[in-house]
């Protein structure tokens, strides 16, 4: 149905005369009784009253004021007389005189005739046949009934707060102070609007019991043809979707401006013509030329309008769209993200405030004219590209102040890139720059120093300790029967197997600090991994009896990493676990798999894969008089007197090996609950 061409052409047809009858109906009622298109009532109201009052009021004050618009004067003795044209209100062979003290104005011609202020109130009450208004010492000269009964009510309009320079006070001015003729004739003066519409009036008065049905119906159906078109707008046989041809894809501005210019011919039209009250044919048929040359015309631009909304490209089809368009990708190309100074914020308004005067001054001086138009699309395309251009360099400041906080400072901004505001500011960015890299290298050569010390004294310890270890194990086989001796080879034994294990994480920690190790990731089972390490502690955990509990939804989760250093990782915990956990405690390791975590807390994990998270907690025996960063630092443990055995490098080789892994560690104390979590991609 949406797709029947007939419909559509019917549809067409009949809605511009729906339309018209409609309105005609509505002027009908809306107007039957009203008093401005019945001159017996018009003449007989409040309201005209009103209106001829304040007409002869305005001139008053404006005598008062000398702010009369005049085309003549004259002299009559020492009165000056002022002509000025017919005012506004529709009324035939309307004349007024206002006098105040030496100067008059009125509407009457100033001819030979008509030369003293006695001939114009003359000429103003020559003919009797005339309603007259004369206002002498405040009181009502009329032979207006009307007039006569509520004409008092509108003396407050001639009242006006004036400045004498004589007295210097302020007076107020009041009807006593004005002598006032006027004449007129109760007929409207012709023009062709009031009469066009008292003849419609007149017309329809026969089917005034019709109209009333007629609105309702009418609007219905208008309604309904409306929806319709709006639906099947679009839409052509065999065609699936929105069918867009060339004239839809002209810019909307340009179709706007096409628009305005045909549809000012009719109006053109109506100015020129010279219509009468025996024109009124002439005029209807003007009137509905017009209406229809406006009918097609909006018809096409909302016929095109539909269907570019419909096939959403209403906004690409437009000038202002393709510039917004264009604007918001060099926006996020810069990444927008537009914070500037208070001092330059103020300068860019200013900017803006200047350029939006200096258009209003165009407008003003040309007014909408093709050389306003193009001189504005200047003004404001070199605005917008000045600010682009300010909001690019901010963004590359950003970028640059991003790259210094990722580690990346090898490259520097070239200062004469940016507008002065920036300079100093990158100049600053560039001398933070260069400062951090010169510390990153220097603390990077310390590092590597520190590194090769350490793996250079404990090599160097190592080959004495060696020999230290099989000379003791030499006397352990000997036969001595001292038992001091063998309490002393014995203290010997144990702490030579200390020291050599003390040497064996410095090197370990020194390799994995400085990523000195080669790494083979592979696919493994980390509940397989952690159950068989639960395993090879089970001794350990027995002899302080804790009790192991282990909590994986899935037996089988599969990460890629080292096989060797992820043992490593668990086995350093689980050491930790074993020395300084709460006897008679439990242990409580769970692994879950969630979705990927927020990228704010940096993990560099893959957003393509969910994570599988490693939690292991217990209770420490001894209190947690430390932080978590403090204890997660080389040589640190949590018990301050060091009575245990222990290097304190297992929570930091941990922690080093695990993002070797490209996974992460966390460690978090609460009290004395001790937590660690492991976070790595799932395979």
């Amino acid at each position: 149905m949406r797709e029947n061409r007939l419909l559509k052409i019917i549809c067409h047809i009949l809605l511009p005369i729906l339309i018209v009858t409609l309105i005609v109906s509505i002027i009908y009622i809306t107007s039957k009784d009203s008093i401005y298109y019945n001159e017996g009532k018009y003449f007989q109201s409040e309201d005209f009253v009103r209106i001829y009052m304040n007409e002869i009021a305005n001139y008053a004050k404006k005598l008062v004021d000398d702010n009369i618009s005049i085309s003549e004067r004259i002299e009559d003795n020492s009165t000056t007389i002022y002509y000025t044209e017919n005012s506004a209100v529709d009324v035939k062979e309307k004349y007024f005189l206002v006098i105040y003290d030496n100067k008059a104005v009125t509407n009457v011609d100033l001819t030979s005739n008509t030369s003293t202020i006695q001939e114009i109130k003359d000429y103003i009450g020559q003919d009797t046949n005339k309603k007259y208004l004369n206002v002498i010492d405040g009181q009502i000269q009329t032979n207006s009934e009307i007039i006569q009964s509520i004409g008092l009510r509108y003396y407050y309009q001639f009242e006006k707060n004036i400045y004498d320079l004589t007295t210097g006070e302020y007076i107020t001015t009041s009807i006593n102070d004005f002598e006032i003729y006027s004449s007129y004739v109760e007929e409207f003066d012709g023009s062709f609007d009031i009469v066009a519409i008292a003849n419609i009036l007149k017309q329809l008065e026969p089917y005034e019991n019709y109209i009333y049905t007629i609105i309702p119906i009418s609007a219905v159906f208008i309604l309904l043809i409306i929806l319709y078109l709006i639906i099947a707008i679009g839409h052509k046989k065999g065609v699936q979707g929105i069918s867009l041809n060339d004239f839809d894809r002209i810019p909307l501005e340009i179709i706007f401006f096409m628009y305005m210019m045909i549809a000012c011919l009719p109006i053109a039209l109506l100015n020129i013509l010279d219509f009468t009250e025996t024109q009124i044919n002439l005029i209807i048929s003007v009137l509905i030329t017009v209406y229809f040359v406006f009918y097609i015309l909006t018809m096409i631009t909302l016929h095109t309008m539909i269907k570019r909304i419909k096939a959403k490209m209403f906004w690409k089809t437009t000038l202002v769209g393709r510039l917004c368009i264009l604007v918001k990708q060099e926006y996020d190309r810069i990444k927008g993200n537009i914070r500037y100074s208070s001092s330059l914020k103020t300068k860019i308004l200013a900017s803006w405030i200047v350029v939006a005067g200096i258009m209003l001054f165009l407008l003003l001086a040309f007014r909408i004219s093709f050389l306003t138009f193009v001189l504005s699309g200047a003004l404001f395309a070199f605005m917008v590209y000045k600010t682009l251009k300010i909001g690019k360099q901010y963004a590359e400041i950003e970028n640059k102040l991003k790259d210094i906080n990722n580690g990346n400072n090898q490259e520097k901004l070239n200062t004469e890139n940016y507008i002065p505001e920036f300079r100093d500011t990158v100049n600053y960015i560039n001398d933070v720059s260069e400062g951090i890299e010169n510390a990153i290298q220097d603390r990077m050569k310390s590092e590597r120093l520190k590194a090769e010390l350490i793996t250079n004294v404990s090599h160097d310890i190592k080959t004495p300790l060696t020999s230290i270890i099989n000379y003791v194990d030499l006397l352990k086989k000997e036969k001595i029967e001292n038992e001091k001796a063998k309490e002393y080879i014995e203290i010997l034994d144990n702490k030579s197997q200390r020291l050599k294990k003390l040497t064996e994480d410095l090197i370990e920690a020194s390799k994995v600090s400085t990523g000195n190790i080669s790494l083979n990731l592979e696919k493994i089972n980390i509940v397989e991994l952690i159950n068989q390490a639960i395993g090879e502690f089970a001794d350990k955990f027995k002899n302080n009896n804790l009790d192991v509990i282990i909590d994986a939804k899935e037996a089988e989760i599969n990460i890629m990493a080292d096989s060797r250093y992820m043992y490593r990782v668990i086995e350093n915990l689980f050491s930790n676990i074993a020395k300084y956990a709460q006897n008679n405690s439990r242990v409580y390791i769970d692994l879950k798999v969630c979705p990927q975590i927020s990228q704010n807390e940096k993990t560099g994990l893959s957003p393509n894969f969910p994570n599988v998270i490693i939690e292991i907690k217990n209770i420490s025996k001894d209190r947690l008089n430390i932080s978590a960063d403090e204890l997660m630092q080389r040589f640190v443990r949590g018990d301050k007197s060091r009575n245990t055995e222990g290097s304190g490098l297992g929570l930091s080789i941990a922690q080093n090996l695990t993002e070797l892994q490209n996974g992460k560690f966390n460690l978090k104390l609460d009290g004395d609950l001790f937590k660690v979590e492991l976070i790595f991609n799932t395979v």
